[in-house]
């Protein structure tokens, strides 16, 4: 249960020395003289045993050639899992690694400046208003809602590599502009207070500097993670995406960990020298992340076939592509003989698989939709829990930061959970709305029980953070259970459409802004528990199209089938 809850395949990549963990790396099983077995335990990492020993590995090319699987995958020293030099070399799709080693540093990037110093900052400048914090950020929602389909469009037609290099030159001067700004407004507080043009001015140049972040951002979580869906095999991506999901949340806590030092070191106090300082350290690793983003590769994207091929080859597969796991449906089996001449469908049959493929057309639709309720109630309190924090439970910079220390750890252990659930049968649509609901409900007990908790915060950060992990710890299921369903040529569309989600989280922030300098934080905090209850019951209607096992999606796929529906006719 462990290795399930905690993703292991993260820590020991990028702490290899601990040798405690190298017997819960995902393997690939070692044919030996009796066995036969190479099924994949996990899919994360696997094993290349037809690496030289110096390093070299062998490039196989097919007739047309076409370059074998091996060539696309990156083939790390045995040292790294403290193994042997008789032992075969652990390998990684190329696409794969580079994605989560930008999750690693996009997320310690983004979680120092962007959250509580990037709000903190805006407000202090804002003469101690919500309202300029809100409009800022509505700013970066509408460049991304603008940016969002041409940019998935391109990453489409052009390419997911040639888009996300030029979202990776675009963050660099962005970085730089933000910067640059930033010294331009200096920490003169008291010469801003008596230069109301200069104050304003420095608001219209955030609000630019904001937007270009927002089409940046759109890159990564759009045409970067399609790119991380199509090197991924089709029906076991929530385990991929849990990886993906541990290693952004687990380097969130490391930027929050970063700025509790500087604070400690320069002065934990909420002013503008110290904020800009922690916001100078941030600026500096984004540039890191956009490195990343140059060495991209579409050539090493999995194909449709490969995709099956590495997906059939999981924990329930025999090695035989016409092998069943236990306890598939019938509809699957089926599906599994009818090209062998077994038992055909009647005609009944094929008509009702026939309607359940039209509707499950419906599948990303109702995901965006859902999401877009949730970014709605989301986007009016989450740039604001750090103020509600400061002002009204009176922390300090560094007990803020401490929260958003725990609050990715917390994440982290959920997604694990939420796998894990959903991966005994119980389905991943039901898994997330348990884990949502229970979100939510923490969310109501913070408005009812506000005069309590806010007296006893060792009592109101439990609650908070368990919220927030609650509601956040379902991304690596929603986003398999979208990738599952669109074609991969549309995948780039789809998931730049998240960039339009995040309109509705930052256009939001503006009427959140607005209500909470009219009301107060409460108030806000009820408008959204009542707004994402509304998206916990839009997930009903994916209850009957989304199959409660993963696996019958790659069990019952047909190569030469549409990719409308990666998945056949499994539920």
């Amino acid at each position: 249960f462990f290795p399930s809850v905690l993703p292991v395949s993260y820590l020991s990549y990028f702490t290899p020395r601990i040798k405690a963990h190298s017997s819960l790396i995902p393997t690939m099983d070692v044919p030996t003289n009796d066995s036969n077995d190479t099924s994949l335990r996990e899919p994360l990492l696997s094993s290349d045993d037809r690496v030289e020993n110096e390093g070299e590995t062998t490039a196989e090319s097919s007739a047309d050639g076409s370059t074998s699987t091996s060539s696309k995958d990156v083939v790390f020293p045995r040292w790294l899992l403290c193994r042997g030099r008789s032992s075969p070399r652990p390998s990684m799709n190329h696409n794969v690694a580079l994605s989560l080693l930008l999750s690693v540093v996009y997320g310690l990037a983004d979680s120092l400046w962007s959250g509580t110093v990037m709000a903190a900052y805006l407000k202090r400048l804002g003469r101690e208003k919500n309202g300029p914090v809100g409009d800022v950020e509505a700013v970066s929602g509408l460049a991304s809602l603008f940016s969002a389909l041409p940019v998935g469009y391109f990453a489409d037609k052009m390419g997911r590599d040639k888009v996300i290099s030029a979202g990776g030159a675009l963050i660099v001067i962005t970085a730089i502009v933000h910067a640059s700004l930033l010294e331009w407004i200096g920490t003169d507080e008291e010469a801003l207070n008596n230069d109301d043009h200069k104050r304003q001015l420095s608001f219209v140049l955030f609000a630019g500097v904001m937007a270009l972040w927002g089409v940046g951002g759109g890159v990564i979580n759009g045409p970067s993670q399609a790119l991380y869906a199509d090197s991924t095999p089709a029906g076991r991506r929530s385990v991929y995406y849990m990886y993906l999901f541990a290693c952004y949340m687990i380097s969130s806590c490391l930027g929050p960990l970063v700025s509790i030092v500087l604070f400690q070191t320069l002065g934990d106090e909420w002013d503008l020298v110290h904020l800009r300082t922690v916001l100078y350290v941030g600026l500096a690793l984004e540039g890191s992340a956009a490195f990343i983003m140059f060495f991209f590769d579409d050539n090493k994207s999995l194909d449709e076939d490969e995709e099956i091929q590495q997906a059939s080859s999981g924990p329930n597969a025999s090695g035989d592509p016409n092998d069943a796991p236990e306890k598939v449906d019938e509809e699957i089996a089926a599906t599994a003989t009818s090209d062998e001449g077994g038992i055909q469908p009647t005609e009944e049959e094929e008509d009702c698989d026939d309607a359940l493929q039209k509707r499950r057309k419906l599948i990303p639709i109702i995901l965006c939709l859902q999401s877009c309720v949730f970014a709605l109630g989301s986007g009016m309190t989450v740039k604001f829990f750090p103020l509600f924090f400061k002002e009204e439970v009176g922390m300090s910079p560094s007990q803020v930061q401490i929260i958003y220390v725990l609050v990715p750890i917390t994440m982290v252990l959920f997604s694990g959970v939420g796998e894990k659930i959903s991966s005994t049968g119980f389905g991943r649509v039901q898994t997330m709305i348990l884990l949502n609901s229970l979100g939510v409900s923490c969310l109501f007990a913070m408005v009812f029980a506000k005069k309590y908790l806010d007296s006893h915060p060792l009592i109101l950060v439990p609650v908070y953070v368990l919220r927030t992990a609650l509601m956040n710890s379902t991304y690596p299921l929603n986003e398999s259970i979208l990738m599952d369903f669109v074609p991969k040529n549309e995948r780039a569309r789809w998931k730049s459409l998240d960039s339009v989600v995040s309109f509705g989280w930052c256009g939001s922030a503006a009427l959140g802004g607005w209500l909470t300098d009219k009301y107060d934080y409460t108030f806000t905090f009820l408008i959204t528990a009542i707004i994402q209850s509304v998206g916990v019951f839009c997930f009903f209607a994916l209850v009957p199209l989304v199959p409660r096992k993963e696996q019958e999606l790659a069990n019952a796929a047909d190569p030469s089938a549409d990719d409308v529906v990666e998945g056949g006719t499994g539920r």
